[in-house]
């Protein structure tokens, strides 16, 4: 039997929970409040825990089903991020290539932002969270195969999608410039 989580072993999770749902509802005081909302209902339903699935995984659901829920009352997507939007841009040497940068990340999570709502959380749930398929399959409620497959479908929209709307170049430091 696997011992109850505490709000402590919760909290671990935070950090990387919050990453996910701030690339997911563009918004960072609204992913706070969405961790925050996470923890509280994770606390609360450490009793019904299986062990099926990592705390972490399990906490990623919780928090995916709160912004779900989110955009269902709301009855509205997030907003695709912008150049504008951009905080925090380091102080380098650099500035034009970190500025470029930036443009080019926006760019990209406005083009993760457009897929498909199961596609899209995968792609955010491997990338940003770093999770297995096993895991996506977990937090998504949907068997692996369906994890893999929805994650594939996202990559091949996204990479369709950044092909229509950018000229990408691997070879270069920066290597999308926008159409």
């Amino acid at each position: 039997m696997v011992a109850p989580a505490v709000p402590e072993d919760l909290a671990a999770h935070r950090t990387r929970v919050r990453g996910i749902l701030v690339r997911l509802v563009k918004d960072d005081a609204l992913a706070d409040d969405l961790v925050q909302e996470a923890l509280l209902r994770a606390t609360d339903a450490v009793a019904s825990l299986r062990g099926e699935a990592s705390l972490a995984t399990w906490l990623t659901a919780i928090a995916l089903n709160l912004a779900r829920d989110h955009f269902r009352a709301a009855k509205r997507m997030p907003r695709s991020a912008s150049l504008d939007d951009a905080k925090n841009i380091p102080a380098s040497d650099q500035p034009e290539g970190d500025i470029l940068r930036a443009e080019m990340s926006a760019c990209i999570l406005g083009q993760v932002a457009q897929l498909p709502e199961r596609q899209r959380e995968a792609v955010l749930l491997h990338h940003f969270g770093d999770l297995s398929h096993r895991e996506i399959a977990a937090a998504l409620g949907v068997s692996e195969g369906n994890a893999r497959i929805l994650l594939h479908r996202g990559l091949a929209a996204l990479r369709a999608s950044l092909g229509r709307a950018c000229i990408l170049d691997f070879r270069d430091d920066i290597p999308c410039e926008r159409r």
